[in-house]
C-alpha cells in the first residue's frame, strides 16, 4: 500500500532538512512526501525548495499546524498516512516495521511505536540541563509516531484547527471513542528533538489550556455517546 508522509513546517529552517531526509531515507520509502510551509518568515521555504521534485512542496498563509496538516491530507494520495514534525526525525526502519504490523492484521487501523527524546546538539551548554527529558524512551502515541489507514482518518474526521497545539490529543481521543484499533511496535520509530523553540516548552500555559479544552471536548463527546 502507498504511504503519504506529511510535514507541516513553520520557521523550521534549522531542522527541516534533517526531518525531510529522515523520511526520504526510509528503508521502505514513502510513495510521496508532502511538505506544507505554514507561512514561515525565515529560510524554511528555501531549504524545502532544494529538495526539488523529491517532495511535494506547498505553502499557505500562517494558519497553524493543524490547518497545515489538514491541507497536506487533502492532497495526499496514499492509502496510509504518516506524519513527521519539522524538527523531529523518523528512524530508518519506522515505515518498514509499521507496514509489517498493519499487513499482519487488517483490523489494526493505526500503528504507533516508541519515541526517543534528545536535546538538540545546537542547544547551548548552559541551557541543556533544563531541556533534559525526565524519560528518554517511552511509548509514543504522538502524531509523528503514527502510521494510520486513510480510511480511518476519513471515518474519524479532520484535525481541529481551533486547537493548534493540542489538535492531535483531541483527534486521538475522538478516534478512540469511535473505536480506532491501534497497535504498537516495540521499537523506537521517532527521535523527538528538544530545543529552545519547542512550543510545548516555551508556551506551556497556552498548551496546558488547549490540553484542558481538548480533554473537555473528549468528555463531552463520551457523554453524548452514553
Amino acid at each position: 500500500m502507498r504511504v503519504s508522509a506529511i510535514i507541516a513546517a513553520y520557521n523550521a529552517e534549522a531542522y527541516i532538512a534533517e526531518a525531510i531526509e529522515s523520511v526520504l531515507g526510509q528503508t521502505v520509502p514513502p510513495f510521496e512526501l508532502i511538505v506544507v510551509d505554514d507561512g514561515s518568515t525565515d529560510g524554511t521555504r528555501g531549504v524545502v525548495g532544494r529538495f526539488g521534485d523529491r517532495i511535494i512542496a506547498m505553502s499557505q498563509a500562517n494558519s497553524g499546524q493543524a490547518a497545515a496538516v489538514n491541507k497536506g491530507l487533502a492532497m495526499a494520495r496514499g492509502e496510509l498516512i504518516g506524519f513527521c514534525d519539522a524538527d523531529d526525525l523518523w528512524t530508518a526502519h519506522k515505515l518498514s516495521m509499521q507496514l509489517a504490523l498493519l499487513a499482519r492484521d487488517d483490523d489494526i487501523e493505526a500503528a504507533f511505536g516508541k519515541v526517543q527524546q534528545f536535546v538538540s546538539p545546537d542547544v547551548p551548554e548552559a541551557q541543556r540541563a533544563r531541556l533534559q527529558p525526565a524519560v528518554e524512551i517511552m511509548p509514543g502515541e504522538l502524531k509523528q509516531c503514527m502510521l494510520v489507514r486513510r480510511a480511518a482518518l476519513d471515518r474519524i474526521g479532520p484535525f481541529d484547527e481551533s486547537l493548534p497545539a493540542t489538535f492531535f490529543i483531541a483527534w486521538l481521543g475522538r478516534a478512540k471513542q469511535n473505536g480506532l484499533k491501534i497497535a504498537h511496535v516495540d521499537e523506537i520509530v521517532v527521535r523527538r528533538r528538544l530545543h529552545l523553540g519547542n512550543g510545548g516548552r516555551t508556551n506551556t500555559e497556552a498548551q496546558n489550556l488547549q490540553t484542558l479544552m481538548a480533554l473537555r471536548q473528549a468528555i463531552k463527546a463520551q457523554r453524548r455517546q452514553e
